[in-house]
């Protein structure tokens, strides 16, 4: 089974990303594709949802499987191609854009993206969508397709794994459920040990996966996470700036404030006033 939709250029022509051509591939044992640089103006996302194939860089050769998948940037040779005797089932979209090198060069650093998506759930669903849009395209859903393709590639960019390296399968959601733990749990008084601990890794290791993962150390995060806090009791309280220091666990309050002016570039007070924070309002008593 082979679905193709191909769509007209769009009327605007700024979208950050936008489908040339999206489709859904299956049960084709001879899908193979050999393409020179001069035959793709487009970015290419294969996505494997059963079956396996395989993807070509230089002179190896990567089986990919469910949960697997590949993006080629524009002007790349492109050699990928479907197991004969289990076929893969794959979801494709070759797409364009304004902004597409500032999103991907980073990750793919002139090389085939080879990722595993378990981790993101959402992704059949946002794919299925696609696929419906193409049946019955009219021009009025120009913009509703750019944005979900976008949100495809948003949740592969942030929670896609790379297969050609760190971090491993599965490591990632760890971390982010510790992040989401973290944030939960800021106004206690956490150290890296407790946070390694509810990772299940050892201090050093959860310490430098996070960093990687999460783009800041456990200890700036917590950070973030009690300032934010103390963004929203300064706005739904009128409890002093010493006590919501006292209850997001800084040990002095002049170290709070420092910290507060640096991330917001004014005090906490000023804070209450340039956001206009009527102190009888929200009401909560000092505990």
């Amino acid at each position: 089974m082979r679905v193709n939709h191909y769509l007209p250029q769009p009327r605007f022509s700024r979208y950050m990303c936008y489908p040339e051509s999206f489709g859904h591939y299956k049960e084709e044992t001879n899908h193979r594709e050999k393409r020179t640089a001069e035959q793709v103006p487009y970015y290419n996302l294969h996505v494997v949802m059963s079956g396996t194939g395989y993807v070509v860089q230089g002179n190896q050769k990567v089986r990919l499987h469910a949960g697997t998948g590949f993006l080629y940037g524009e002007g790349m040779p492109q050699e990928y191609y479907s197991d004969e005797g289990e076929p893969w089932d794959i979801r494709w979209v070759h797409f364009f854009g304004e902004g597409l090198p500032g999103l991907f060069d980073w990750k793919m650093g002139g090389k085939v993206w080879v990722f595993a998506w378990v981790g993101v759930t959402r992704l059949p669903g946002l794919l299925d969508q696609l696929l419906v849009n193409g049946e019955s395209f009219i021009q009025e859903k120009e913009t509703q397709i750019s944005a979900l393709l976008y949100e495809i590639l948003m949740e592969l960019l942030q929670n896609g794994e790379d297969l050609n390296g760190t971090p491993a399968i599965g490591l990632r959601q760890t971390m982010l459920k510790t992040a989401d733990w973290i944030k939960a749990e800021c106004t206690n008084q956490l150290t890296l040990e407790h946070m390694a601990a509810f990772s299940g890794y050892s201090s050093y290791y959860f310490s430098r996966q996070f960093h990687q993962i999460m783009g800041k150390t456990p200890s700036e995060f917590l950070l973030e996470s009690r300032l934010l806090k103390a963004k929203e009791l300064l706005s739904s309280t009128n409890w002093s700036v010493k006590h919501i220091a006292e209850r997001l666990g800084f040990s002095q309050c002049s170290y709070f404030i420092r910290r507060f002016r640096l991330a917001e570039g004014h005090t906490p007070e000023q804070f209450r006033v340039l956001r206009g924070v009527n102190q009888s309002i929200g009401y909560k008593k000092e505990i």
